[in-house]
């Protein structure tokens, strides 16, 4: 997390000297002894490696620094920039301190805020005494109280946004991996498989079904113009089962699955003093008509159901659930809005393997847009199993799993534009040729190696846009030394985030990026005291400095010597060798 301090004063010299501080001498300590530096040059940020009480992995950070000439100025800048911390007089002409505090709090509630003030007065101390992050400190007091105050707060910032943080994620982590328990759950259940202790599992998932009581079957699906079947598909089916729970009555417990592909799979159960199962069937109907309706209405799309016509035990569910879909897709045909029941005579087709392909290819599709490589070829290998085990060149669910992830290839390469870098490595247009393959084993082995060499490209790709962004950023810095380098302007430069961009700027340039400013400023430093007569004062505005003693300062801590000695040392060499002075 990168931290921003606003210094706010209407006195220049004040201003000034606040600025130079922070800038030059603030260093922040944690525990243990290990010692943290803010080493800024200019406007341009600093370095920060977080340890508490313990020693961590290094996390480098960067601090912006900033300074407003009255409180206005600062109210433009916090309309623009986050700040952490903000540094102010009280006393101002215009708008003054606490008027000031008063717009952080409204707009930035996080922003800590240190009053620094000329000399004491209780009553502005009461009317900020009971914040809990305001600090009020004279003047007078010394510059380590000063630097004390903005360091507790913060930290006190970066660990609050952290625990947050922490607390967020865990919360998204938990409810995430709560809502794939549950689609794996549901997808083992309609795969035919199920789990080992349903009815617990299906309690700690908050799946409010009774595994070992019988329950009713539902087939939806959503029925739309095939352009918007890509658009919103995600965002219906969530509503559609919105809208079922505000019409199943209390009568009845009910789970709906998500199947994927605009379906969905709904189970009814009626609760313990209710053990007509026809009652159930109507009410249950009812309520999926009344879903019909309000679907229609409020997105203009239908919604078509096949009923079972029995309640079916848990473990039967996969059956009838195919039997469901292929009375859907092979009886009911374009019919929309229509809800029909399952006979005990509907017809059959042959018996296939009970596994959910269109589940699996939704997920490899999601796992290669992700870019999780190792899951993806878990699945893969899972996936060309099945295929690679069959022995006839003409076996229908080889052909539907070779021709599934051939489309799923060709679109995400050609969504990408990897056709042109991906035809110099191998044929893709095996993909729609199965009969150029010997052998399932043979065609399996080539869907693995188009997968690997999509991986490899997208690496490379990335790897490029990365390279040639943090281009722009470097020679941007290079051009520009003498102006305000912000770790906030240097990120639009880059077009990535601020946060983003400091470590990735480390990860591929190996340093910070004030620090890779700082030496940039020194190297120009060096050459001009070595190669010109420009004086001091110049070349601190040259290289990016507020005055000669803040130059003269960085200078020293880099190099060794001040810039004058450095100067009369680069005279002595070429004296020593003859050359012209």
């Amino acid at each position: 997390m990168n931290q921003n301090l606003l210094i706010v004063d209407d006195e220049a010299e004040i201003l000034s000297w606040l600025a130079e501080l922070f800038k030059y001498e603030f260093t922040l300590e944690a525990g243990n002894g290990c010692r943290h530096e803010y080493t800024a040059g200019g406007h341009d940020g600093s370095e920060v490696r977080k340890t508490e009480n313990e020693y961590t992995d290094e996390c480098d950070r960067e601090l912006g620094v900033y300074t407003a000439n009255s409180a206005m100025e600062a109210v433009r800048l916090l309309a623009k920039i986050r700040f952490d911390v903000v540094l102010t007089d009280i006393r101002m002409p215009g708008m003054d301190g606490i008027t000031l505090f008063r717009h952080i709090k409204e707009n930035w509630p996080r922003c800590k805020t240190v009053f620094l003030t000329g000399y004491r007065n209780f009553e502005d101390v009461y009317q900020i005494i009971n914040h809990g992050d305001v600090k009020y400190i004279l003047k007078s007091e010394d510059d380590a109280v000063i630097m004390d105050a903005v360091r507790d707060f913060l930290l006190m910032s970066r660990q609050e946004l952290e625990r947050e943080m922490q607390q967020k994620e865990q919360e998204r982590w938990l409810n995430e991996a709560k809502y794939w328990l549950k689609q794996d759950f549901m997808n083992q259940l309609c795969a035919g498989s199920l789990p080992h202790n349903p009815n617990e599992r299906m309690q700690s998932l908050g799946i409010p079904l009774d595994a070992g009581k019988e329950v009713l079957p539902f087939f939806l699906r959503i029925e739309k113009d095939w352009k918007e079947q890509e658009r919103e598909s995600l965002f219906q089916e969530e509503a559609l089962i919105t809208i079922l729970q505000e019409n199943v009555p209390l009568k009845l417990k009910f789970y709906v699955h998500i199947l994927g592909g605009s379906q969905e799979l709904l189970l009814v159960q009626p609760i313990e003093e209710m053990a007509d199962w026809q009652m159930v069937a109507v009410i249950s109907q009812g309520a999926v008509e009344y879903a019909q309706e309000r679907f229609r209405n409020l997105y203009n799309a239908t919604v078509s159901a096949v009923a079972a016509s029995e309640p079916v035990l848990f473990a039967d569910i996969a059956v009838c659930l195919r039997r469901m879909k292929q009375y859907m897709f092979g009886y009911m045909g374009g019919a929309r809005e229509a809800i029909l029941r399952l006979d005990a005579v509907a017809p059959e087709s042959e018996e296939r393997a009970c596994q959910d392909y269109f589940t699996w290819m939704v997920s490899l599709r999601n796992l290669l847009e992700t870019r999780k490589q190792q899951d993806y070829f878990a699945l893969l290998r899972k996936c060309l199993r099945e295929m690679a085990g069959k022995s006839s060149s003409h076996d229908t669910i080889a052909l539907e799993i070779y021709y599934s992830i051939s489309v799923l290839l060709l679109q995400f390469i050609n969504e990408n534009h990897l056709n042109e870098q991906i035809a110099f490595q191998l044929g893709i247009y095996k993909l729609t040729r199965v009969e150029e393959h010997e052998s399932w084993a043979q065609a399996a082995e080539y869907l693995t190696e188009v997968s690997e060499a999509i991986f490899s490209l997208l690496e490379t790709n990335e790897n490029n846009l990365a390279n040639h962004a943090l281009g722009r950023v470097v020679d941007y810095i290079e051009k520009h030394l003498d102006e305000e380098l912000s770790l906030t302007m240097l990120a639009d430069v880059g077009g990535f985030n601020a946060s983003y961009l400091s470590r990735l700027f480390r990860q591929m340039q190996n340093e910070t990026i004030s620090d890779f400013i700082l030496h940039k400023r020194i190297e120009l430093a060096k050459d001009m005291l070595a190669n010109s007569n420009e004086k001091i004062q110049k070349i601190a505005a040259r290289t990016g400095y507020l005055s000669p003693h803040s130059f003269t300062r960085a200078f020293r801590n880099e190099v060794g010597i001040s810039p004058t000695e450095y100067r009369e040392m680069k005279m002595g060499e070429r004296s020593s060798f003859g050359q012209p002075m």
